[in-house]
């Protein structure tokens, strides 16, 4: 019975009509789904699909005969051997191209990379912050890391220079060495304030967003909404670090200026980025007071945070102890 119900199954070869995209640069074809020239890397967004013949190995059934019964036995076996062992294969395979999976999807990102989508972001967030953009999700947070690693680096970096300059003769190279660990360590801190109280930010917005609209909002979205609408940090970031790099000791009033200018800018397009042009469940003022709440408890993390590694830092460097001037009580006005 079992051998009557067998099946032999072939394999042939049809012509079946895909969808593919031609490249108007180089001529490449490729899938309807993909945006830009595997070849040349030309944009074919607004380039529409069309059907072509390919041909297409696939496997075909067919009934045995009596003169057959002996090879549909044979081929029916093997299939359900294939069946169990299939599974054990393809993990393997799986397993040993993982590393090339991973490669092959960082360098289709680079190639679709496009620089001038990316600039006329940044163009438009300076002319017009408010307005909508359908960035890639990458931009918003991209800059904001980077502008905080250009910051913490120059600030290190002028602070180390202001200090050194008011040393008279040459230190042995055994406190030289303590005292570049110490700079370096002490731009580190600052990305880490800076990190985050950016993150309390974010956060902020979000849960404020979550609480007002009582729905889940794209934190991509989100963090691109808050970077273009402060996006003209981006130009003053770059002056005060190169303010801080070159000159930290004679204009001090100038960086602390624009530090807090760039914090404050920060800080209203987080409250900004609540609103909405939709229906609310409550008060976006409200959204804004819990925003701010959250922002607070933040830079509270960060000063605990940094607190102790600062001490700790100053202290095994210089031999001084410094922790009285973080002691809240005793700061007077």
């Amino acid at each position: 019975m079992v051998l009557l119900q067998s099946k032999r199954i072939i394999d042939r070869k049809l012509r079946v009509k895909v969808n593919v995209k031609t490249c108007p640069n180089c001529g490449a074809q490729m899938e309807a789904d993909v945006n830009f020239c595997t070849e040349c890397g030309s944009d074919i967004r607004n380039v529409a699909p069309n059907q072509n013949s390919q041909t297409a190995d696939i496997q075909q059934v067919e009934q045995p005969t009596q003169t057959n019964w002996q090879e549909s036995n044979n081929n029916m076996n093997q299939v359900i051997d294939n069946s169990y062992q299939q599974p054990q294969v393809q993990q393997v395979t799986n397993n040993s191209t993982t590393p090339n999976q991973t490669l092959s999807r960082v360098s289709e990102a680079v190639k679709n990379f496009d620089k001038d989508s990316l600039w006329n972001w940044f163009v438009t967030s300076w002319k017009t912050p408010s307005a909508k953009q359908n960035g890639e999700k990458w931009y918003g947070i991209a800059t904001l890391l980077l502008e905080m690693i250009i910051f913490s680096w120059a600030f290190g970096a002028g602070v180390k220079k202001a200090v050194m300059s008011n040393i008279p003769t040459a230190i042995p190279s055994y406190y030289q060495d303590k005292f570049n660990g110490f700079f370096r360590s002490l731009g580190f801190d600052q990305f880490l304030v800076v990190l985050i109280t950016g993150a309390g930010v974010i956060v902020g917005s979000y849960v404020a967003h979550k609480i007002v609209y009582n729905q889940n909002s794209s934190i991509w979205s989100l963090i691109n909404k808050i970077v273009q609408l402060s996006n003209i940090n981006a130009i003053v970031v770059l002056v005060l670090s190169l303010i801080c790099w070159l000159s930290f000791k004679s204009m001090p009033q100038v960086i602390i200026g624009l530090m807090l200018f760039v914090a404050i800018l920060y800080l209203m397009a987080g409250a900004f980025s609540i609103h909405e042009d939709q229906e609310s469940i409550r008060d976006p003022f409200y959204g804004v007071i819990l925003y701010l709440v959250i922002v607070v408890l933040f830079a509270a993390l960060a000063y605990l945070v940094v607190k102790g590694q600062l001490v700790s830092q100053i202290r095994d460097t210089f031999q001084v102890d410094i922790s009285q001037y973080f002691n809240l009580n005793n700061i007077h006005f």
